[in-house]
């Protein structure tokens, strides 16, 4: 497909489209219903080959993507879940584009967070409250961190909370009763109800963003981290999902923001900030902020890995409003 956008497309996929070429690609995907439908085809396949090389316990991306590692790990619980079900040649996962559809358009270019309108606060943790995450996978109440091995932490061996007195420190990278062949993730989510908030999300306004800070004490020699958050969309309670029930869990799955990932340095002194994006589809109900530390150096173990000092701060989810003339523009031109 060697047409007049396809280079705009691989550089904003590749994470090297500068701000001339990314307006330049807005307008043409405005202008152009081709090009929307071969941005989701792209970036479909971009999706399932880093899946896929995660699956075959590659250690690097298929391509190079700047601030945008690997979607998936075999380490993770929660990416074996979600992704199990698209272990499939490349034919298969460019087959399914057309589930990108509803968030194409806001998938390449949502407005800067400044240009859109606070919708509603989600979550504001700095974990001062001091209240224990939950150690059992999946979490069973809404508004409480579940998942792997993790508990609330003061300061010390010289690494100090970013605000506040207390920080989330992720202990293992397995959870009670986990059985899992490759183990190098310690994960942490929140599963939200978004019901109060159908009709906005119906007007396909509504943007989900999500931060966290991540900090390190020295790692061993030859370890690598590096934080990630993810969000998720959910049509149905995926609270009943909290084990292996993989095709359950996927039937469920309506979009997913593409994990950014931060490697944490070597200095305890410094916080490093991960953020992310999502345009919720219509039918979205339920909302997963999904925080995690992945040791991407030595290759996963067949047993959990024990975290010497990995840590979580200043987690903030919220809704934004994107202007309405925008998605009326969009939906004028699809």
């Amino acid at each position: 497909m060697n047409t007049d956008h396809s280079p705009l497309i691989l550089a904003y996929l590749d994470g090297t489209i500068s701000d001339e070429e990314m307006a330049r690609l807005n307008a043409v995907l405005l202008a152009s219903a081709d090009a929307r439908a071969q941005l989701r085809l792209w970036a479909a396949a971009d999706v399932r080959l880093r899946e896929l090389a995660a699956d075959a316990a590659c250690a690097a991306p298929v391509g190079p993507r700047a601030q945008q590692p690997r979607l998936g790990t075999t380490g993770s619980w929660l990416d074996r879940v979600l992704l199990r079900g698209w272990r499939a040649p490349i034919a298969a996962g460019l087959a399914i584009g057309a589930a990108f559809t509803s968030v194409v358009w806001a998938y390449v270019a949502p407005p800067p967070a400044e240009a859109m309108q606070h919708l509603a606060t989600l979550v504001a943790d700095s974990f001062e409250t001091g209240s224990a995450p939950g150690n059992g996978g999946v979490p069973q109440e809404f508004g409480m961190w579940g998942g792997d091995h993790a508990e609330i932490a003061t300061a010390g061996a010289g690494l100090a909370p970013r605000t506040g007195a207390r920080m989330l420190r992720l202990l293992r990278s397995d959870y009670v009763g986990e059985k899992s062949v490759l183990s190098h993730v310690g994960d942490q989510l929140q599963i939200i109800d978004l019901a109060a908030y159908r009709a906005a999300i119906e007007s396909g306004r509504v943007v989900a963003h999500a931060e966290a800070w991540f900090n390190q004490v020295a790692p061993g020699a030859g370890e690598e981290f590096a934080g990630g958050v993810t969000l998720f969309a959910f049509a149905r309670d995926p609270r009943v999902h909290r084990s292996e029930t993989w095709n359950a869990w996927y039937e469920g799955h309506l979009g997913l923001s593409g994990q950014q990932q931060e490697r944490t340095d070597r200095d305890p002194a410094t916080w490093e900030r991960v953020t992310t994006r999502l345009p919720l589809p219509a039918g979205t109900r339920f909302l997963v902020v999904h925080i995690r530390v992945n040791r991407t150096k030595p290759e996963p173990t067949a047993t959990p890995v024990t975290f010497a000092g990995s840590y979580v701060d200043d987690v903030k989810a919220e809704l934004l409003l994107r202007p309405a003339a925008t998605v009326a523009a969009e939906n004028a031109a699809q």
